[in-house]
């Protein structure tokens, strides 16, 4: 019997009349407009997670999508204003009882900088108002569209509605002014003064109207009186800044930076930002230099360990002419770092490389090298070092660490362009050639390159049309390069242009600087060849005086026929 219970029993699942138990998913039940609203203000407000927020709007928005607590929401976080414009509208226009959906539609439309269309909401906004800053917002945007009568209005307004308000009356005495009501406005500051004097700010407003109107003792005296209450206080004293500044007292302008330099609560940035302005005039640098050297000594003494500051200080050892105090000051800052940047390095370098001590010069790019062994201007400094001391081999070394280490077509290029000037140097032509077009080939706009290769070809009198186009391509990336000039004048002689050489010669010699005697050999050589003996002889000579090779000078002099033997 129990067998064929247990028969029957398998053969009804078999066949599906025993029911299967299937996992139903049970949906989790909608959350309430009023939930997810709530969840999105506490992600705003607690969380500050903003895309929480935007989720929970999102799924407001899929029940109800005029819903105006989530569309003033939304305002209020996008970033994009005209978006922000478009929920705060969109909220008003549901509420329009609500003075909050309000007001922040007004804010969007300030930050969006709608401007005409802010002021009829804000003119809303006051008549109801109890805050006097929506007066000061209502009276700048009547001021922005130079309409002052009713900026004037709403300032009166509001100071019959509040009573004096000190930042409401300056700004009342700016739009009397725009109005030309002088006499009023200045009676409206001095009344300001009088009633509160402990004001620094009622003051300045006093001052500034002197200041327009062209009493500048007037405007000084009540600059003064001003910080005079606090004179610890920054902003007064910046004040009287400005108005120096505008007025071009140079001198007076240094004597309150020399004041507020001394202030550790005046921000170093803008002590720097201010020494950086001051140093670019090099007049009054002279002129005043004392003040400039209190200053320098000023930053430093209340800043020693900042870098920028040591190099500011450095910077005025070395332009007043205190040169090896800068550099031995420098030198002795870079010792103080633990973990030295190249800029340390660099500034040393720099003034040995102007003092023109070369092994200095080494010995600190090799310093720099232990903490920077990469470094492709280091590794080039090096070779150019070796160069000056014709230690060819060694210069080329160098620069094939320096080769090692490029990483862009650029700086490559501009390796292989001097690997080609240290194998000239050296005598072998074939490795030159073969480096120049290795730097052409990396960055094909190197005018120096260009130029160099083009004079080489130009000394041995081959290539020449194509050294012309090198050279004219060199003149086009650099215009008015005497150097670039000469080469072009000296391949158009060796191609028997004489005019047009003379031509490009002349230009080159009128923006010369240096006196290079090579140019003057050159104009004399062309000139030589257009039957212009007197000039060749004179500009030979100037090239011997400005140190030419004696023995070129005189079998330039010879006559034709000694030159043949």
């Amino acid at each position: 019997m129990r067998k064929g219970v247990v028969i029957l029993i398998v053969a009804l699942f078999c066949c599906g009349f025993i029911p299967q138990h299937k996992a139903v998913r049970e949906q989790a039940p909608q959350k309430s407009i009023s939930e997810l609203y709530t969840e999105a203000i506490k992600s705003v407000t607690i969380r500050k997670d903003t895309t929480n927020a935007l989720t929970a709007i999102e799924a407001i928005f899929q029940q109800d999508s005029n819903y105006a607590p989530a569309l003033n929401l939304l305002s209020r976080i996008t970033r994009q204003p005209k978006n922000a414009v478009e929920y705060a509208e969109r909220a008003y226009k549901s509420d329009t009882t609500n003075r909050y959906y309000l007001e922040d539609y007004a804010r969007a439309l300030i930050n969006a900088e709608d401007y005409d269309r802010s002021i009829p909401i804000f003119e809303r906004i006051v008549r109801h108002s109890t805050e006097p800053n929506d007066f000061r917002i209502l009276a700048i945007l009547f001021d922005n569209k130079n309409r002052c009568k009713e900026a004037l209005a709403v300032l009166d307004s509001a100071n019959m509605r509040f009573g004096r308000i000190p930042e409401l009356g300056r700004l009342r005495q700016f739009c009397l002014l725009k109005l030309g009501k002088t006499l009023e406005a200045e009676a409206d500051a001095k009344r300001a003064v009088e009633e509160a004097p402990y004001l620094a700010q009622n003051h300045i407003s006093l001052a500034k109207l002197y200041a327009l109107t062209n009493r500048d003792s007037l405007a000084i005296n009540s600059y003064i009186n001003a910080i005079r209450l606090d004179s610890l206080e920054i902003w007064p004293w910046m004040e009287l800044y400005d108005f120096s500044k505008k007025k071009e007292r140079k001198e007076v302008c240094l004597m309150i930076m020399q004041h507020l330099f001394k202030y550790d609560h005046f921000p170093l940035k803008e002590k720097i930002a201010q020494w950086k302005t001051f140093s670019k005039d090099y007049d009054s640098y002279s002129k005043y230099y004392a003040l400039y050297d209190d200053l320098a000594k000023t930053l430093f003494i209340r800043h020693p360990d900042n870098r920028e500051v040591n190099q500011i200080y450095c910077s005025h050892l070395y332009v007043s002419g205190q040169k090896e105090q800068a550099l031995n000051f420098m030198k002795q800052y870079l010792r103080q770092q633990k973990e030295p940047k190249i800029e340390d390095f660099s500034d040393v370098i720099s003034i040995e490389s102007n003092f023109g001590r070369l092994d200095s010069v080494a010995h600190y790019a090799n310093l720099a090298l232990k903490h920077f062994p990469q470094n492709i201007e280091l590794l080039q400094l090096r070779s150019y070092v070796a160069q000056e001391h014709k230690k060819y081999e060694e210069a080329l070394g160098w620069m094939n660490k320096a080769l090692k280490y490029a990483s862009k077509d650029e700086e490559r290029g501009d390796i292989w362009a001097s690997i080609g000037i240290i194998e000239n140097q050296r005598g072998d032509k074939k490795r030159c050639y073969k480096a120049y077009e290795k730097a052409l080939k990396y960055n094909p706009e190197n005018s120096t390159v260009l130029n160099n290769l083009a004079y080489e070809y130009s000394l041995e009198g081959r290539n020449l049309d194509k050294a012309l186009e090198m050279v004219e391509r060199a003149l086009e990336l650099s215009a008015n390069n005497p150097t670039f000039l000469d080469t072009k004048a000296w391949v158009l002689y060796k191609l028997g242009r004489y005019a047009e050489a003379k031509k490009v010669m002349q230009y080159a010699i009128s923006l010369d600087r240096s006196k290079s005697p090579e140019y003057a050999l050159h104009y004399g050589d062309i000139l030589h060849a257009l039957g212009e003996e007197f000039m060749a002889k004179t500009y030979w000579r100037k090239a011997l005086e400005r140190g030419a090779d004696k023995e070129e000078i005189e079998r330039r002099f010879l006559p034709q026929t000694e030159k043949k033997k």
